[in-house]
């Protein structure tokens, strides 16, 4: 029996006795002394209904006090296959209470009866835990609201509908049975669950129309939405359970069990529900699948983590950075580079022993990676990072159009199908360290593929559709679901596919490899890697490699210091648009008006290398609601006078005017004026206060982000460094930087040991400038026919160029490549224009030796 609550369930003829007489079958025909009780029940109601060997509503059956051993309706549970074609032929077998099973269609077997241990058999999966009624509203976006009031109001409100969808291990049991048909899944059930049941959490949000992705052009196009989270209203927390409840006794699983899956959310479940009984079988322990997270989820007492440090050897912990990161003493860096969350996650499993002492632990990024910690029997630790090279934790590409949840039940639900299928496997058995290990790593990669496919469908489509995609009028729109056939279609992937798919790689961690930042890629990998971008362009060349990069519009980068700049800069922005005038205050609260605070950031970096281009791209990439940034430039070198900084705040203000949120860039703001850093203290009462001074009046700057660009240092480092110095300090260095709350460090060009991916940076920006600068590149064309190897050789291999970005930019600008095709050695600039911005005989030298090299097939050099 299954279904929502609403369905009409009807039972066939045959039944179970519930009573005394348990395991008698029952049919109107039968004797009324094989069970009494119930036969006389269901005969009075066949016979009173005049139903013969037709259906009979359930619901009588609840309803009749006469019936007092009959199992009650909300407790009874069959699959969803035969709600929808019923097999009159077939028992749906009841017990007292929770008893849930779960048939195929096959002849199943009894309670009780051992599991068969042959490769494609039939198993049995218990399932347990917190569970969730996860209510929704849906409402339909319009463009003007319609009124409440006046005659026929009830034709004028928005269209919403509200429905009940499963959460938690309600969740998870659908997610397993779709995504495994065959197998016999025990699970107390919670069929008719209502808004006022007190022994269920029940959650609480709104969804809304989205754009499917990024990619929608037409938003006239309903097809090109789907259903998502907009707002969390919020949860109500199950109460105390009751003993003589019956949505408490638990289930009548079996005690031999292939696999038990566990839903801790900490709401409390197993304070007042016994363990599955498998899991205390002394001569048959079986692996046992542990989603977990809440508050303190490593600190409870409770049977369930009393009981699973003894059986470590088989538990597999499934849970998320976001819930570690509420465990006090744990941090796990947020959104930042992926070799700093690996780091970080690398740092937690060499210290904390609630963890490290299971079988393996897979944490959860989301749809964008998963780190996996592996203590194998022989008690070594493995380490692997599970990333999508082009996103990182948080990625606007999963929430930006709205925002799904069960995306770790989505992973725990891979896993389980990856544990299921390998048992009675002997060419890879699970008690092999190896073979385990290689199971959990595909499911892990599945996992991550469905909780893609989980965002990108989200809870369905707003409009009906027929077989050919067009919209359907004839047909009711389809009621919001979460996508469990589109999670059972993705754990289809094959190992094939997914090595070959490089939004899903793999790579072993280890402290070393971390710590150096070769963790992705080899320096001969990188040069490789370097010259594919300049003959395929950026983009193309960086989506056929596992290098993890960023890109913020026209701006792209690999490295770690810069992608973790960025992203805190972008953090700080989004929260400081997002934090003011996004709520209605209440009419009879009142409070004290205060001037907004100006965001100060500060970028530094080397003359050239695109200082505004970038603070543009990465603060123009956040989108909020609501809110619309636009950009200011003012170069501090070229003002005369204070008036000229006045006259800038006055056009900041009339941006604020007009609603949007100003960025301006204040470049050269350690520029000279009466004194070093002279410019320094006119923005001290701005920074701190939001107010400027022009003559006798104060004005209020009001909230705009203040983005101050270096011109004569090129790093926060050698800027610091003055603090020693009596000028630095006369002209207030320390109590400007005490009011900076970011910054932004573009990496130079230069070649460093300790920085392997100079040579990455080198080639996006020698692409960019032969794409500006030439005609090289034309649409179609092969890169390779572009530009001489040995020409390229020597741009990407010199050690230096003496004006850094400036000099890269200048020699492709002196070259003699006007209405040219092919850069080639005739096109660049003699030995004495070169010499100004290069050591031209170590240029000459690198062509020559890539010549060589070529001809007599002698091995590279390392950069």
């Amino acid at each position: 029996m299954g279904g929502t609550s609403g369905d009409d369930p009807f039972v066939p003829k045959q039944l179970w006795c519930a009573g005394p007489s348990a395991g008698v079958p029952l049919t109107r025909r039968a004797r009324p002394q094989a069970c009494a009780p119930v036969c006389r029940c269901i005969s009075a109601l066949s016979h009173r209904a005049n139903m013969k060997d037709q259906h009979f509503p359930l619901s009588d059956v609840q309803s009749s006090p006469s019936c007092p051993h009959f199992a009650p309706l909300s407790v009874l549970r069959h699959h969803r296959n035969e709600l929808d074609d019923p097999h009159p032929s077939q028992p749906i077998r009841t017990r007292h209470a929770m008893t849930a099973y779960r048939s195929s269609g096959k002849a199943a077997r009894t309670p009780g009866q051992p599991a068969v241990h042959a490769r494609g058999a039939r198993r049995t999966v218990v399932l347990s835990g917190d569970a969730l009624a996860d209510w929704v509203v849906a409402e339909r976006d319009e463009s003007e609201p319609r009124r409440t009031a006046g005659p026929k109001w009830q034709e004028r409100q928005q269209e919403v509908r509200q429905l009940e969808i499963p959460g938690g291990s309600r969740l998870l049991e659908k997610l397993i049975t779709t995504a495994l048909p065959k197998a016999h899944v025990w699970t107390p059930t919670w069929q008719h669950v209502d808004w006022f049941d007190t022994q269920i959490s029940h959650y609480h949000a709104t969804l809304a129309p989205f754009p499917e992705s990024d990619k929608v052009k037409d938003f006239d196009d309903l097809r090109n939405f789907r259903w998502r989270i907009s707002d969390d209203l919020g949860i109500s927390r199950r109460g105390e359970c009751k003993k003589h409840d019956e949505k408490c006794l638990g289930i009548a699983e079996p005690e031999n069990a292939d696999l038990v899956v566990i839903a801790d959310s900490g709401l409390g479940f197993f304070k007042d529900h016994e363990l599955p009984k498998a899991i205390n079988k002394p001569e048959k322990r079986p692996w046992l699948i542990v989603k977990t997270g809440g508050d303190g989820m490593l600190a409870r007492t409770d049977r369930l983590w009393d009981a699973l440090p003894s059986r470590r050897d088989k538990v597999i912990v499934v849970t998320t950075a976001d819930d570690l990161r509420r465990v006090s003493g744990l941090e796990i860096r947020r959104g930042t580079a992926w070799e700093s969350e690996a780091s970080d996650c690398l740092k937690i499993f060499q210290q904390e022993r609630r963890l490290n002492q299971y079988r393996f632990v897979v944490v959860s990024f989301g749809p964008a990676g998963a780190f996996l910690f592996d203590r194998d029997v022989h008690g070594g630790r493995n380490y692997s990072l599970f990333y999508d090279p082009a996103r990182v934790e948080g990625a606007p590409d999963f929430w930006l159009n709205g925002r799904m949840w069960g995306y770790t039940s989505t992973l725990a639900t891979a896993i389980t199908q990856r544990i299921i299928s390998s048992i009675g496997n002997k060419d890879a058995p699970l008690s092999s360290p190896t073979s385990a290990n290689e199971i959990i790593r595909i499911g892990v990669r599945r996992g991550l593929k469905a909780m893609q496919e989980v965002y990108r469908n989200g809870f369905g489509r707003i409009i009906a559709e027929n077989s050919s995609g067009q919209a359907d009028p004839t047909q009711a729109d389809p009621a919001p679901d979460f996508p469990f056939v589109a999670v059972k279609d993705a754990l289809k992937i094959s190992k094939r596919d997914l090595d070959k798919d490089k939004r899903i790689a793999e790579v072993s961690v280890t402290e070393r490899n971390v710590k150096s930042s070769a963790i992705f890629a080899s320096s001969r990998d990188l040069e490789d890697i370097a010259r594919d971008i300049v003959y395929r362009g950026v983009d193309d060349a960086l989506a056929d490699t596992t290098i993890p990069h960023l890109k913020y519009g026209k701006v792209v980068t690999v490295d770690r210091r810069e992608i973790e700049s960025f992203q805190s800069v972008r953090a700080l922005v989004k929260e400081y648009a997002e934090r003011a005038g996004t709520r209605v205050r209440r009419y009879w609260k009142t409070e004290k008006a205060r001037t907004p605070t100006p965001l100060s950031i500060a970028v530094f970096g080397q003359p050239g290398s695109g200082k505004s281009t970038t603070v543009r791209e990465v603060i123009g990439s956040i989108k909020v609601q609501e809110r619309e940034f636009t950009f200011e430039e003012f170069n501090l070198s070229q003002f005369r006078n204070t008036s000229e900084l006045a006259d800038s705040f006055h056009l900041l203000r009339d941006d604020r005017l007009r609603g949007k949120v100003p960025v301006v860039l204040w470049d050269e703001f350690d520029s000279f004026f009466d004194r070093p850093l002279g410019w320094l203290r006119y923005f001290l009462s701005p920074m701190q206060d939001g107010t400027f001074q022009e003559g006798q009046t104060v004005h209020p700057v009001g909230r705009s982000v203040f983005v101050f660009a270096g011109g004569v240092y090129s790093s926060l480092e050698s800027f610091k460094s003055q603090e020693s110095n009596a000028e630095y300090r006369a002209a207030k260095g320390p109590d400007f930087l005490s009011r900076v709350r970011g910054t932004m460090e573009l990496q130079g060009i230069e070649k460093r040991s300790d920085d392997p991916f100079w040579v990455i940076r080198r080639a996006i920006l020698l692409r960019t400038f032969l794409e500006r600068e030439t005609s090289l590149f034309p649409k179609g064309q092969d890169g390779h026919k572009a530009i001489d190897e040995d020409v390229l050789n020597a741009f990407l291999r010199i050690s230096d160029f003496t004006h850094g970005v400036r000099s890269m930019q200048a020699v492709v600008r002196n070259s003699s490549l006007l209405g040219e095709r092919y850069f080639s050695r005739s096109s660049l600039p003699n030995v004495t224009q070169l010499n100004l911005h290069v050591n031209s005989e170590e240029f000459h030298n690198e062509m020559d030796f890539a010549s060589a090299r070529r001809v007599g097939g002698s091995s590279a050099r390392s950069p």
